[in-house]
């Protein structure tokens, strides 16, 4: 994929943002100083009573895929200034994805956040390869919390268990159908990842992968 602009992505598990406004507005205000051009978060723990309230306090466009109030849910909010179209859309309606297919300063392509089950569950990630495949577009740029890790040894941080394994291999069939690369990974192939925990009472697992090409 190749953009002139400069185009940045955060994505993070928020672990819900309901039910606190403080902590909502602190979040916002927190992703907002990184300058990311586009924010991904999983675990919104959201309804569609929300969208309204929730893109007036972000400032722009915001995407959405709820589950409840008390679980799951994905969202893809824009950052003001950036040049973006979204042509079309796939939402999940369990909370669990977002598909779009989307400009930025004119690059068309198509553009994947995920919150993956804790279990293995390798339907979903069929679920987002059909997704994908109803698009044309050349370039792919998939981010979130899978619940899955690509290489244990390397991409883990206090994880005791290599899990999941059928949705690991869905997600390597995806990677490989679309010749994706982990961005990260490719230009640091022999170090371990490095992960910190924003809460410290607990001790934090990593799950997250960003796939591009």
């Amino acid at each position: 994929m190749s953009i002139d602009n400069n185009i940045t992505v955060l994505s993070m598990n928020i672990r819900g943002i309901f039910s606190s406004k403080k902590k909502r507005l602190d979040i916002f205000d927190w992703v907002r100083g990184k300058h990311a051009s586009i924010v991904c978060f999983q675990e919104t723990h959201s309804n569609e009573d929300i969208e309204k309230l929730w893109q007036d306090e972000w400032g722009n466009t915001c995407i959405f895929s709820h589950c409840n109030n008390k679980s799951v849910g994905v969202s893809v909010m824009f950052n003001k200034g950036l040049d973006f179209k979204i042509h079309d859309s796939k939402i999940d309606q369990k909370g669990r994805f977002i598909v779009l297919d989307l400009s930025l300063y004119e690059q068309r392509l198509t553009f994947v956040t995920v919150y993956g089950f804790n279990t293995d569950e390798p339907s979903l990630f069929s679920d987002i390869l059909h997704n994908i495949t109803c698009y044309t577009n050349t370039s792919i740029l998939m981010c979130g919390d899978w619940n899955v890790v690509h290489d244990f040894q390397m991409d883990t941080y206090n994880i005791l268990h290599n899990r999941n394994l059928n949705s690991r291999n869905k997600i390597e069939k995806i990677s490989q159908t679309f010749e994706l690369l982990d961005p990260w990974r490719t230009c640091h192939p022999d170090d371990k990842k490095k992960y910190m925990a924003s809460n410290l009472s607990y001790q934090a697992e990593s799950t997250r992968l960003l796939f591009i090409k």
